[in-house]
């Protein structure tokens, strides 16, 4: 680091403290150069709203750095099969050669403004009703860094149990908060039994500046989607 990054940023110091003294020319690339011999440089994008308005672009950007990383796997958590159907568009459309694994859970349906909305159902790996330390860690995933981010790890957990894809692998995994997905991550998969010893979040694509949330989330100001397509039936395009 002595030999390469330091002198860039003391040259670019002195040359901005002291305008009037020339100083060797130092170039944007010169310098990324140099701080990539150091740092892994990549873009967190942080979105104002919450929830469903994100989905397109969080999937754009997800699946974007799936390629950049050689990542052969994305995992999209998906109840009512709609964020699910969108991933698949994106990657059957532009023949990337990412599997996608899609998880859900039980219940059977979810709470919406309009009604009871309807979803599939699958085995949860972090569960909340009881006292348990796996509800402890899906509480504190959740209340301090959002359901989003919460369930991006879980779905990854869930889709290592299932087989779905290997242990210690790495993959892209979204979430959501209540309704499509707003946060996406690179993370060192494993099963959730060695979740503490083992699971590794590598890097936040992209999740919600201000993700805690209120109840019901879709009267919480930060959300934002629309939910009438939820009481619409799917349409799956072949």
């Amino acid at each position: 680091m002595t030999n390469t990054l330091l002198p860039c940023l003391t040259r670019l110091t002195i040359a901005a403290s002291r305008p009037n003294i020339a100083s060797p020319t130092i170039t944007y690339t010169s310098l990324l150069l140099a701080f990539n011999n150091f740092f892994n440089l990549a873009i967190t994008y942080y979105y104002k709203y919450k929830g469903e308005v994100n989905t397109d672009h969080v999937l754009e950007v997800a699946v974007r750095r799936a390629l950049e990383h050689n990542i052969k796997s994305v995992i999209v958590a998906s109840e009512t099969g709609r964020s699910a159907l969108k991933a698949l568009s994106i990657i059957k459309k532009n023949n990337l050669g990412i599997k996608l694994v899609v998880v859900t859970h039980p219940p059977n349906k979810t709470w919406g403004p309009k009604g009871d909305i309807p979803i599939a159902s699958a085995s949860r790996s972090l569960s909340w009703n009881k006292a348990l330390p796996d509800t402890i860690i899906d509480m504190l995933l959740g209340g301090v860094f959002g359901q989003g981010l919460k369930i991006a790890i879980e779905v990854a957990l869930m889709a290592t149990d299932s087989g779905a894809v290997d242990r210690g692998e790495l993959v892209v995994s979204l979430g959501g908060t209540f309704k499509g997905l707003d946060t996406a991550i690179v993370a060192k998969t494993t099963y959730s039994y060695y979740f503490l010893t083992e699971f590794e979040l590598l890097e936040i694509i992209a999740k919600p500046w201000k993700p805690r949330i209120t109840y019901p989330e879709y009267k919480d100001p930060n959300w934002k989607g629309n939910l009438n397509k939820y009481y619409e039936n799917v349409t799956v395009l072949t």
